[in-house]
Order: C-alpha cells, then sequence, then structure tokens
C-alpha cells in the first residue's frame, strides 16, 4: 500500500497534462481519419456481386477502363480510344489523368506488378474512400491556420459529419476523379495560404534576386514553388482546374490593391503568385496533348493562363512602383490596375476571339449560375436553385454552414475595419464566394463547398477563443469557458449526428446505404449477353480485323474503322457500359459526344430517317450494328420514375416535349400531382418506341379511349383526371368506329395514348428485330419503373381512392392496357440492324397481304408477334422486306461473324391476304400460304428472295347473295379491322403483336391488391 502511494507521490500529473496538451489533436486526427474511412468503406461488400465488381454512375467505368491501361502500359495513360464515339473515337483529357495513374500504380503494388483484373477492380473500388479521408489532412492545416490545432480538428470533424456531395463523391464505388479533385485542391489552397503568409512575413522584392541574397528567398520561394505544384497537380488530375488559376488571379488584384491602399508593398505578395504560376505554368506542359480549345482537355490554354496571370502579378508590382515615384493619389493605382484588365480584355476579344470566348463560356460553365439546356441532361450539371440552397446546407451541414457564413462576415467585416490583414483570409473569403457559386452553377460542386464550409468554421472556433480567453488561446482557458466552447460546438454539429429534417440523413447512414447503380446491374444481363454472343468488333460479317480492347492507338481526329468493326447505337448515358461491360463501341458516350445523332436516331419518325442517321454515324467498311434500350428511354415521367425520354428531345432541334406527350394532373387528393402522360401519335412512331413497344412489329390501335377534362388556368388550358362523379378516366369499345365516334362527340377524348397502344396505325419496320430481351425484370419492388407504374394505374383506376376499392378484374383490365396482354417489362432490349430477306409472292390484285411470324423471346418463354403488311399490284405480285428469320440460326453466330440471336421464331411466316365475304350467300375465303424465312437471307449472306404463291382457301360454306366484301384479320386469327378503305374496326382484343405471359398460366398481376394499395406513391 505504501509503495502504491509512494509511486502516485513520484508520478507528475502536471507533466502528463501538459503532454496531453501538446499531442491530443495527432490520436484526435488519426481516430477521425479512421472514422471517415470507416463511413465510406463499411458498405463494400454491397458493390461485389456474385465475384463481379460494380460501381456507381457511369464515369466510374470509364476510369477503371483507363485504370487497366495504365496497369497494362504503366505509366502511360491512354493517348485514344477508338472504342467510344463510333465511328471517330475519341480522347477525353479529364479521364486517363493523374487519378488514374495514381490509382494504377497502387494497384501493381498490390499485384506485385501483376495484377489480375479482379485486384484492379477493387482498387478502383476503394480508391474514392481513400482520397475522401486523405482530404482531412489538408483540411486539418488549413483550419489550424485559421483557427489554432483545435479549430483545425473542429474543421476535420465537420468534413467527417457532413453528409452532401462530398461525402457521396467519396464513399466506396464512386471511382470518379472528383475526390482527387477535392483533395489536391484543398492542398492546393493550404499551399497558397502558407505562400501568402510567408510572402508577407518575409517580404521578398525583386531586388534581393538582383543581389542574389538567396538565403532571404529561401522561404518566400520555396514555398510559392510548392504552390505552384499543387496546383499544377490539381490540373492533371482535372484540366479545367485551371478554375483555380483564375481565383488565385482574382485574389492577387483584390490583395495587391489591398496592400497598396494600405501603405504596404504589393511587390511581397506578387512576388509569391508570380513564381507559384510560373511554376504552374511549366509543370502544365507536361500533359499538354492537343493545341484545340476544349473544356476538358489538357490545352496550351493551362500555361497560358497561368504565364498571363503570372505577368499580371510582375505587372502590378511594377505598377506600383511608378505610380509612387508620380506622386499621384494612391487611388491612382486601382484606378490604373483595373484600367489595364479592361484594356487587356478588349485586346484579347478582338486579336484572339476563340481564347476570349473559351474563357468566357467556360467562366459561364462553373460559376456563371447557367450550364445550358444540354448540361441540364446531365444530373450533376443541373443548377441549384436559390429556393433550394438553405435546405440542401442544412441537410449536408446541419448548422456548421452558418459558422461558415458567420466567420466569412467577420472577416470581411475584419478587413473593412483593418483588424484582420493578413492575405490569407482575402483568398479564402475569395475561393469560397467562387465555390458557392460554382454549386449553384452545377449542383455536383457541392463537393467543393464541403471545405470552405469546414475550414470557416475553425475561424469562428478562433473567435469565441478570442473572447472567452485573455490570450485568445484554447489552452488556456478555464473550465466553464472550455464548457462554453463544447456547447457553442454541440449546437453546430448535433443536426449533423441527429437530422433534424426528413430529407437529411447522417454520414454514417448514407455510407451504410450505398451501392451500385440500379442501371448498370440491370444492364449486366444485356452487356453480358453482348460480349458473348455478338462477334468481336472488326470480325462482323466475317472479316479478320479484331479490334484489341487494351491495344494502344495513337491521338486522331477520325479514327478510320477497319472493315467489320461496328457500333452500338444507344442513348449517351449508356455509352461507357457498353464500352466496358460488353467491349462494344457505342455511338454516344457520357461526354455526350455522338448525344445529337443519338437523339434524331431515337426520335425518328419514320425507318427511312433513322436509317439517314445510322448512315451519317457509319462507315463505307463499318456500319453501326446494334440498338439497345432500356425502359427509362421510353418512359417519360422524368423525376418520378426517373425517365430519360425528355432527354433527346432537348438534343433534337425540330421538335418539343409537346410533341410527344402532354400531363393529365390528377386532383382526386385535392394535391395536384401529375396523374399520367397522354402519349401522341409522334411519340408511338418514334424510332425508340416502335423498337420498345411494338418489336418492329406494325401495330393498329385498340379502341381504348382515354378520357379526360379541361380546365382554363393562369398558364393555359390545364387536362385534368375526371373524377367519378363526372365521368370514367377511361373507356373501352367493340369497335375502333365506336371508340372515333365518341371522342369526335365527347370533344376531350383521345383513341389510346397510354401503354401500347397508339392513336393511330404504325407501319412495321423492316431491318430492325429483337435479338435479346433482358432477364432482368424492370418490375421489381420499390423500382422507379413500379412507382410510375403504380400512379398511372391509380389514375386510370380515377386516383388512388378508387385504385385502393378497385376489384381485381379491374386491375387486370388497367393492366392490360398500360402493358398490353400483361408481359413482364424487361430492363434493356437488344436489336440488330440487319437487311432483311425479301418476300416477293403473287396473290390477287390490289388486296392487302399480311405476313405474321410468332416470335419466342428468351426471357421467361413469352412471345410477340411480327407483321408486316404490303399491297399487291395490278397483276397480283407483291414484295416486302422482313428482319427476322425462322430457321437456320445454328449456322450463323459469332464464330461466323453474326449474332447468336436469343429471340427464334415459334413457327414458319403465315401470309395471307383480308377475309373476302359474299355478301348474298355469307360465305367466306381468303388467301394464304407459309414461308420459311432463313437466317442467311435476313443477314445478307443469301440475297435471294423467298417465293410464294398466294392460294385460296374457303372459310365457310356459301350462302344466298352474290356480292362480296372484305375484313382483313391479322395473322393470329383475331379481327385486325384495316379494310381497303384504309377505316379500322378492331375488337376490343386486338393487339396486333401478342405478348403473352411466360408460364403457361394466367398472365401475371403486377398491380398491388386493392386493399392494400401498396406501392402508391404520394406526390
Amino acid at each position: 500500500m505504501s509503495q502504491r502511494r509512494g509511486y502516485f507521490e513520484d508520478y507528475d500529473f502536471a507533466t502528463v497534462l501538459g503532454d496531453v496538451q501538446d499531442w491530443y489533436h495527432i490520436p484526435t486526427l488519426v481516430a477521425l481519419l479512421g472514422f471517415m474511412l470507416w463511413v465510406r468503406v463499411q458498405s463494400w461488400s454491397n458493390f461485389v456481386r456474385g465475384g463481379q465488381v460494380f460501381f456507381s454512375g457511369n464515369d466510374a467505368w470509364y476510369h477503371y477502363r483507363q485504370t487497366q491501361y495504365v496497369v497494362n502500359n504503366w505509366p502511360n495513360t491512354m493517348p485514344f480510344d477508338p472504342w467510344t464515339y463510333f465511328p471517330y473515337g475519341t480522347s477525353s483529357g479529364q479521364f486517363g489523368t493523374l487519378f488514374d495513374q495514381l490509382v494504377a500504380t497502387v494497384a501493381l503494388i498490390i499485384g506485385l506488378g501483376n495484377p489480375s483484373d479482379q485486384t484492379v477492380a477493387m482498387t478502383v473500388l476503394i480508391a474514392p474512400a481513400v482520397f475522401g479521408a486523405l482530404v482531412a489532412i489538408p483540411v486539418y492545416f488549413a483550419g489550424k491556420r485559421l483557427g489554432g490545432r483545435f479549430g483545425g480538428l473542429v474543421s476535420v470533424l465537420i468534413l467527417a459529419l457532413s453528409s452532401g456531395s462530398f461525402l457521396s463523391r467519396s464513399i466506396v464505388g464512386f471511382s470518379d476523379h472528383h475526390v482527387a479533385e477535392a483533395l489536391l485542391q484543398m492542398t492546393a489552397v493550404l499551399a497558397i495560404m502558407v505562400a501568402v503568409s510567408v510572402g508577407e512575413e518575409e517580404m521578398p522584392v525583386w531586388e534581393l534576386v538582383v543581389n542574389r541574397e538567396w538565403d532571404a528567398l529561401r522561404r518566400p520561394v520555396g514555398w510559392a514553388t510548392l504552390a505552384g505544384v499543387a496546383m499544377a497537380l490539381y490540373i492533371w488530375v482535372w484540366p479545367p482546374a485551371i478554375l483555380l488559376v483564375g481565383i488565385f488571379g482574382i485574389f492577387l488584384v483584390v490583395q495587391l490593391n489591398l496592400d497598396y491602399l494600405r501603405g504596404r508593398s504589393p511587390e511581397h505578395v506578387a512576388f509569391v503568385g508570380a513564381v507559384a504560376l510560373v511554376v504552374t505554368g511549366l509543370l502544365s506542359f507536361v500533359p499538354l496533348s492537343t493545341f484545340e480549345l476544349t473544356a476538358v482537355d489538357f490545352t496550351f490554354i493551362q500555361p497560358l493562363l497561368a504565364f498571363a496571370v503570372a505577368a499580371g502579378a510582375v505587372f502590378m508590382a511594377w505598377l506600383a512602383r511608378q505610380v509612387d515615384d508620380a506622386d499621384v493619389d494612391r487611388w491612382a493605382y486601382p484606378a490604373a490596375v483595373f484600367g489595364a484588365i479592361a484594356a487587356v480584355g478588349v485586346v484579347t476579344a478582338v486579336v484572339l476571339p476563340d481564347v476570349f470566348g473559351y474563357i468566357v463560356k467556360n467562366t459561364n460553365r462553373f460559376i456563371g449560375l447557367g450550364g445550358g439546356a444540354q448540361a441540364g441532361t446531365i444530373g450533376e450539371a443541373q443548377p441549384l436553385p436559390l429556393g433550394d440552397l438553405l435546405p440542401r446546407l442544412f441537410g449536408s451541414y446541419g448548422l456548421a454552414w452558418f459558422g461558415a457564413f458567420a466567420g466569412l462576415v467577420v472577416m470581411l467585416v475584419g478587413h473593412v475595419r483593418g483588424t484582420e490583414r493578413r492575405g490569407e483570409t482575402v483568398f479564402v473569403m475569395i475561393w469560397t464566394v467562387m465555390m458557392l457559386l460554382a454549386t449553384l452553377t452545377q449542383v455536383r460542386f457541392g463537393y467543393y463547398l464541403t471545405l470552405p464550409v469546414a475550414v470557416l468554421n475553425a475561424y469562428v472556433i478562433a473567435l469565441i477563443a478570442k473572447y472567452v480567453s485573455p490570450t485568445g488561446s484554447l489552452e488556456e482557458v478555464e473550465t466553464f469557458q472550455v464548457l462554453t466552447i463544447m456547447a457553442v460546438l454541440i449546437l453546430v454539429i448535433a443536426p449533423m449526428v441527429v437530422p433534424m429534417t426528413s430529407g437529411s440523413t447522417t454520414a454514417m447512414a448514407a455510407g451504410s446505404g450505398a451501392g451500385p447503380s440500379a442501371g448498370v446491374v440491370g444492364w449486366t444481363d444485356s452487356l453480358g449477353w453482348m460480349q458473348n454472343n455478338t462477334p468481336v468488333p472488326g470480325t462482323y460479317g466475317g472479316a479478320d480485323n479484331r479490334m484489341q480492347f487494351t491495344e494502344p492507338f495513337p491521338r486522331q481526329d477520325d479514327y478510320d474503322y477497319d472493315e467489320g468493326a461496328y457500333g452500338v447505337m444507344s442513348w449517351w448515358d449508356y455509352g461507357h457500359w457498353i464500352t466496358q461491360r460488353a467491349e462494344r463501341i457505342p455511338n454516344a458516350n457520357p461526354f455526350q459526344q455522338g448525344a445529337g445523332e443519338a437523339a434524331n436516331f431515337l426520335l425518328a419518325p419514320n425507318e427511312q430517317q433513322a436509317n439517314d442517321v445510322i448512315e451519317q454515324v457509319s462507315e463505307d467498311d463499318a456500319e453501326t450494328r446494334y440498338v439497345m434500350i432500356d425502359w427509362k428511354m421510353v418512359n417519360t415521367y422524368s423525376r418520378l420514375s426517373r425517365g430519360k425520354f425528355f432527354a433527346p428531345i432537348v438534343f433534337n432541334e425540330s421538335t418539343t416535349a409537346t410533341d410527344y406527350y402532354g400531363r393529365v394532373i390528377d386532383i382526386s387528393t385535392g394535391q395536384p400531382r401529375v396523374g399520367y402522360n397522354l402519349k401522341t401519335q409522334r411519340y408511338y412512331e418514334s424510332m425508340v418506341n416502335r423498337l420498345w413497344h411494338f418489336h418492329g412489329s406494325s401495330r393498329q390501335p385498340r379502341p381504348i379511349v382515354m378520357d379526360y377534362n379541361t380546365r382554363q388556368t393562369r398558364g393555359g388550358e390545364l387536362k385534368v383526371l375526371p373524377t367519378s362523379e363526372e365521368s370514367q378516366p377511361y373507356r373501352v369499345f367493340n369497335s375502333m368506329q365506336e371508340a372515333r365516334d365518341y371522342v369526335e362527340e365527347d370533344g376531350t377524348a383521345q383513341v389510346g395514348g397510354v401503354g401500347p397502344n397508339p392513336p393511330e396505325a404504325v407501319e412495321a419496320l423492316s431491318h430492325y428485330r429483337l435479338v435479346y430481351n433482358s432477364n432482368t425484370s424492370a418490375f421489381q419492388a420499390g423500382s422507379p419503373y413500379t412507382r410510375g407504374f403504380q400512379r398511372a394505374a391509380a389514375s386510370l383506376a380515377g386516383g388512388v381512392g378508387e385504385f385502393r376499392n378497385s376489384s381485381r378484374a379491374e386491375l387486370q383490365g388497367i393492366q392490360s392496357i398500360l402493358l398490353g396482354q400483361g408481359s413482364i417489362p424487361p430492363w434493356t432490349k437488344v436489336f440488330e440492324r440487319v437487311p432483311g430477306a425479301t418476300i416477293e409472292g403473287t396473290g390477287p390484285a390490289n388486296r392487302t397481304v399480311i405476313a405474321a411470324v410468332p416470335m419466342r423471346m428468351n426471357s421467361g418463354n413469352s412471345t410477340f408477334r411480327y407483321i408486316q403488311r404490303a399491297q399487291t399490284g395490278p397483276d397480283g405480285e407483291f414484295s416486302m422486306t422482313v428482319p427476322y428469320s425462322t430457321t437456320g440460326y445454328d449456322d450463323w453466330g459469332p464464330e461466323q461473324g453474326y449474332t447468336d440471336v436469343a429471340v427464334e421464331a415459334a413457327g414458319p411466316y403465315s401470309i395471307r391476304t383480308n377475309v373476302f365475304r359474299t355478301l348474298g350467300s355469307g360465305s367466306s375465303y381468303m388467301y394464304n400460304a407459309t414461308a420459311e424465312v432463313s437466317e442467311a437471307k435476313v443477314i445478307g449472306e443469301d440475297g435471294s428472295a423467298v417465293q410464294v404463291d398466294l392460294e385460296r382457301t374457303n372459310l365457310s360454306q356459301p350462302q344466298p347473295d352474290g356480292n362480296e366484301s372484305s375484313n382483313e384479320t391479322s395473322g393470329d386469327g383475331t379481327t385486325d379491322g384495316t379494310s381497303d378503305d384504309g377505316t379500322t374496326g378492331d375488337t376490343a382484343g386486338s393487339d396486333g403483336s401478342t405478348n403473352t405471359s411466360t408460364n403457361g398460366s394466367e398472365s401475371q398481376s403486377l398491380i398491388a391488391e386493392p386493399a392494400g394499395g401498396a406501392g402508391i406513391v404520394a406526390p
């Protein structure tokens, strides 16, 4: 006992407390770094499915490709990529940069110089979390400069708990360069802060250089060089990072004028600024890859702007001496500075209009509060409305945003009053304002705004310490003063730990719920099929020019593809998936290259215009051969269901959204919301819908009428869903004549317009066939497709309340209208463009000939019927081109340079005329035949036509009367109803092409049971 007492008597608690006070920040910082890393990697297993590694978004997949290339060709990055943007190829400067080189280097180290694809993929997967955690280090030191060690830790704490864009872009799987941008921008900002501070302390001037007093210049030159290197590294990761050079230039203009007006030489800050920018300019030559003016590539504009700002700093320092020597009013200096800037701008606009336009355009693009309509089709590039700013700030940063705002205001007041004179705080203010403008211009730049929000709170902590401690040091405050500071800190960060609003979340929750994009998971099945069941580019049609996926290609403007190469048409969002997952060449990609051509194809109103677009994106010996579409590309509910049909319209100058659909508003709940979108005939005639809904088959309208009411509003006439007391939202008639009569009499109704129901007939396609139907269904619990479908179903039932009270039979009827014959919609469909087979024959003169073939899809044993029509001439001859074959599938596959189709015929073509009836006798007859169409004929290997002679077939016994009339049938025995005069008269069940359910039983119900009303989404 006495020994223990002696131990404690000898123990120096003051020394221990002193050590804690001296070193507490190190374990605290390490703990925060560990917490940040854990938050970001905790959900990594969600991204590994069936041994495959998935990523979030689109761009991560192209970074994966670039990283694979660097691994195979280290340290070189890909100079040119012909595996995207067919038929041109591309080189995108912001991919294959320092970010990919760093990730590839780590993968090589982990893989001992020969990493597997799995190792590379896992390294790419984890990389953003590591980069995100490392951002805490420069944030800590920047915060420490403004608020001491404790202030630096507070900055890191806010960074760790923030749940905004910075977190989402640094979570495992979001393997984009954004988080590397944040790390290197913060590092460059810190280096600039230190360099400016050292310049103010050491006061370097030109005479020191002349006199070679290197000792006096060592610190300012050293820190300025580090700042220049940091800015260059930032540019190496992201070419548009030249924005930081512009911010630094604005700072130099402001700070040098402030210094001069305060009686301090501006030469000191100008010196470090010029040195830093010269270093940046010189290092910017290293990745230089083009002399063209582009926004996202390494061009001469990066070093040019850096040197221009450096020259401006030197000029301002020289001008200050000239003004001093002239002995004029001090305000002559800023007047001369801004006059010179204006003169340079005018001269540049006149002499170098392209450069001037480039600077103006990209300034507006990044901080100009407007990105343009086409940028608006990119979710992350959309502007942030001012009205959403505060809710977003509070949801992401709690009250820390208010602390940052308070710090910014106090900084500004301090400079106005003269109590704050540090140049680094001026830079922080300008940097913060620019990051706010960038976030308002493109919502994704919120990952930048997080950095000044965190750093400025350290400044607030320093202000609090100044008022609670006589010395302004947190290390010397009393207990109650510590409690005061902690209470303020808890108040600031509490909303970040416990969400105070329904729309906010915590960093821990956001990290645990991360997973791969639903889209790429939905596409994986089709992409894998394409990789394994279509010819390798360069071998289509039997050519022997196989392209290598990671082969180096020299940079060029327009790649000349060899015979056998081909493109895949799809919307630009999916280009990187097609490149990386299917190893095929998309026409359009997420760089928005080829977006205009893709839009024109998808929206083309007829096959000829679509083929004209294909010709534009093809070469003589290398053509676009496939089309891939998903449910989003035909979905018009952009916000509710994440549909994308609106996006091609933005790139298509000939049409607007109102040409394709209009809203019908549901007011049954008292709160207006979109009930469903009523489509026009132009919607159904667009290529993307002909393919998705009808698989290239012709389609006759069904006698389904959508009924609505109209109301006058300030914005014009509004279509609204009728209430149950007024009329029904839809009606089904026995014939098309009845349906059209009702529409004409009612005045506020339309035939069709929902589901696969066009208002008028849609012609068949002759050169496009479905070759694969995704096994992944779009109809999944809680999916965007399901929510949109159930909202439309509720609207057709008369509103949410009526939907819940509907019988099962009523729900099945609504399902039939929305989906056709009840087939479960897949996520994606793959089509092939083929020459098509010619069917020639003879029959009765001047009659319609219908060719129909039942096609069995690979997914779930579902079927559809392809129908094509032709007209016989006066001599009875007819000719038609069909894209589907019925035999010979095993003879033509990828080994022969063609497609191993998964959609095959369930029988031969049935070719027949309309039914003839003798009005007097009642007898009926038709002309018909069957025909087999070989795969060789469809793909163009056999150019001969299929010959058929239609023979008369009696259908019933004659009745007394000798007159004739005619009425066609569709090929499946149901009345299709297109008579020779062009009028229509379907029965309610006629569908033209039929989708039957997959399991041999009744069609599956896809609508929630009425009692529960599950899945109905409130507006």
